[in-house]
């Protein structure tokens, strides 16, 4: 709430850059826009861009193995070890992930997580076998650049099913975000850059407004 707002306003967010954010599944892009027209409306930052992150190749992110990074003209420096600076960074990626029913991904959500957990899963399949020579990044379309993202997971307690009957005072947002968490963990893994602490919202609690 209050705290992911504070964190995206920080000062060392310069407002003349652009915010992607990127919705997974309907209630998320509910919240997508209403974040979108918040950041407008408070001059965040300069440019804003909301759209399905089931086509998040066409916002300017890519997946990548080691080896086309090199060939992109990385000089052998590793995101991970390259220091990044977010006062440098010209655009920041919201990622906004609904959790459904089952505890999974809805939407577009589903061929993000899909897409980025395969890449995960090639960069550990490849060690097994000796070969760290092809780990998997997901970096900006010039194939180099790490992207700086958030995340903002949107979840419903009274959707969980064995929570459908009664509703329990003691769920919390974490309890109903499994697709927003994960989402968080795997852009880490790929060599993501975290800006802020992953903010999570029940719309159960009518509160949507006031959480954004």
């Amino acid at each position: 709430g209050a705290a992911h707002r504070r964190d995206m306003r920080n000062d060392e967010i310069d407002n003349s850059r652009t915010i992607t954010v990127l919705y997974g599944g309907p209630i998320a892009k509910e919240v997508a826009d209403v974040v979108a027209y918040r950041m407008k409306d408070q001059s965040v930052f300069q440019h804003v861009k909301v759209g399905d992150i089931a086509k998040y190749q066409e916002y300017g992110i890519e997946t990548v193995d080691h080896c086309e990074m090199l060939d992109a003209g990385t000089k052998g420096v590793l995101p991970h070890t390259r220091s990044s600076d977010i006062k440098t960074v010209d655009e920041v990626f919201l990622l906004v992930m609904e959790t459904g029913e089952m505890e999974e991904a809805v939407g577009g959500g589903i061929t993000f997580l899909r897409d980025a957990m395969a890449c995960v899963k090639t960069t550990r399949d490849n060690r097994s076998q000796g070969d760290y020579e092809h780990d998997m990044f997901i970096v900006r379309d010039d194939k180099m650049s790490m992207v700086a993202y958030a995340v903002l997971a949107v979840g419903d307690t009274d959707a969980m099913p064995e929570r459908a009957m009664y509703r329990s005072k003691q769920n919390t947002a974490g309890d109903c975000n499994q697709a927003g968490q994960l989402a968080d963990k795997v852009m880490k893994q790929l060599g993501g850059e975290r800006v802020c602490p992953r903010g999570e919202i029940d719309v159960a609690r009518d509160q949507v407004e006031r959480d954004v």
